[in-house]
């Protein structure tokens, strides 16, 4: 998917229609195009060209936008970085990734550090820190172009990160035929709620996956997005309601929280046809529940990582009710299988590993050979995941086989955390483990051994975690011991820890 070429055709056709929705700011496709050329333009003319690389840190904005469309239209690679995490973690992406140029916010990137390779940190509400370049003025400039650029299909086009197993982030590298993937599996699947007079929302980070796929399908599609001004239930509904948003996609602690709005009733949103929870396993309270009060929406699961770009499954309309708790069938080209740790098929109704191969396999981790040998393996993708199809085909997700901990939908690995936990001075050992939560799915508990003659200090190692590490991060309890519990082979025993913290 060439996006230059997708934003000129949008313009071009629908100029004048609302591309996008924020609040009380509307922009349209020429907007979109104005912007995004004005923004590729300035960097083109500071030395960004294909493959050069630009780390985003911003919330749920149209800048967003801005700087995907132009960092894509320039064939240079974007790095779009979570904002809900310290500006210590996003200099260690910074410093793996090494980026030309960083926009951000004042308020999000004032404490970001300015390496030598990068030129300028842009600022979307002020002055950048080198030229001083007001991002506004920069946007506003009508007529502006970047340079012709041959895009090929093989071309890195985003570097997504997740936390790394050894505590180095790991940069998911997705390459420009795979910006496809997503739109055309959603018209396939989703023939009824896809189209250029549909309205949809995100209401996830965009800053994660659910960015760069949701503004593919807008620009292909030619509709409207329509971005959710934070999780407020009472906002997300009557934003829902004032838009005709016709769906949206999110995990599932969100949409217990929508839940709780005590004026649910009271709103029309007749307009809502789709309703997909992704992300993590769902329980199926949460699934009937909505249901129940949504009986006119298709209430849907898929399953996929952002490795696998990130679609693998998808549940349709018509087996949405029939097929309650699965997470559907393998989308087009997708290869699933479920099989033993030694890589043997297993049959239906079989618990074990879920692998995967097809194009929406990710190109690997940026500079990370050995973690990427690792997970890709004779040409499957071992996602981490466990599973079991029906005699049907249809899959259904059980679990993780890995000791990644999803909390609130959002990826965190123990060794991660028991670094930041460990840089404490009171702290000698410790591990991390994730235990059941009704809201998050789960949460993390952390253990720890504390140097000798030392109280339990909890609130100051919170404290502590609070200043290194995002908040869904940061453990929920910390728990002194007077040794990690180990299993034969030296490995922590997280079993047992998992128990300990029930």
């Amino acid at each position: 998917m060439n996006i230059r070429e997708y934003l000129e055709r949008a313009a071009s056709e629908s100029g004048n229609k609302t591309a996008l929705v924020f609040e009380e700011t509307r922009l349209t496709y020429s907007d979109l195009l104005n912007r995004a050329g004005a923004l590729a333009a300035f960097f083109a003319d500071r030395g960004v060209s294909k493959g050069t690389k630009i780390v985003s840190y911003l919330p749920n904005i149209p800048e967003f936008v801005d700087v995907y469309l132009a960092a894509l239209s320039l064939g240079a690679v974007l790095a779009p970085v979570d904002f809900r995490l310290r500006p210590e973690e996003v200099d260690e992406i910074v410093k793996d990734c090494r980026p030309s140029f960083i926009v951000s916010t004042t308020a999000m990137g004032g404490g970001l550090k300015k390496d030598n390779f990068v030129k300028d940190i842009l600022f979307t509400d002020g002055s950048s820190v080198t030229e001083r370049a007001d991002y506004q003025e920069i946007i506003s400039e009508t007529g502006k172009t970047p340079p012709p650029v041959t895009i090929d299909g093989e071309d890195e086009a985003l570097f997504l990160y997740t936390s790394g197993s050894t505590g180095r982030p790991k940069g998911v590298i997705l390459v420009v035929r795979q910006l496809d993937l997503f739109p055309t599996q959603m018209r396939d699947t989703f023939p009824e709620i896809i189209g250029p007079d549909i309205p949809f929302g995100v209401i996830l980070p965009m800053s994660h996956i659910s960015g760069p796929i949701l503004v593919n399908l807008l620009l292909r599609e030619m509709s409207t997005l329509v971005i959710f001004p934070g999780w407020r239930p009472d906002v997300v509904w009557k934003t829902v309601q004032k838009e005709r948003v016709v769906w949206f996609h999110g995990v599932p602690p969100i949409f217990q929280m929508l839940l709780a709005d005590p004026n649910l009733g009271s709103y029309d949103l007749s307009c809502l046809k789709l309703l997909a929870m992704m992300g993590m396993s769902v329980p199926k309270t949460l699934l009937e529940t909505y249901q129940e009060k949504f009986p006119h929406t298709t209430i849907t699961q898929g399953f996929g990582l952002t490795e696998t770009s990130p679609i693998l499954t998808f549940l349709s309309a018509k087996d949405s009710r029939r097929k309650l708790g699965s997470v559907g069938l393998p989308v087009a080209d997708a290869e699933v299988k479920i099989v033993d740790e030694d890589g043997k098929d297993l049959p239906p109704d079989t618990a074990g590993d879920i692998i995967a191969r097809g194009p929406m396999i990710m190109k690997g981790y940026y500079d990370q050979p050995e973690e990427t040998a690792r997970v890709i393996r004779d040409g499957w993708f071992w996602t981490g995941d466990l599973g079991v199809f029906d005699s049907e085909g249809y899959l259904y997700h059980i679990g993780r086989s890995k000791d990644i901990i999803i909390t609130g939908g959002l990826n965190v690995y123990p060794a991660e955390v028991e670094n930041v936990l460990l840089r404490h001075t009171d702290v000698i050992e410790a591990a991390v483990v994730g235990t059941a939560d009704k809201k998050r799915g789960e949460v993390l508990m952390a253990f720890v051994v504390i140097r000798n003659g030392v109280p339990l200090r909890d609130n100051e190692i919170l404290k502590h975690c609070r200043e290194h590490l995002a908040d869904f991060k940061v453990p929920k309890g910390i728990v002194a011991v007077d040794k990690i519990p180990l299993l034969s082979n030296g490995k922590v025993d997280k079993v047992t820890l998992r128990q300990m913290g029930e």
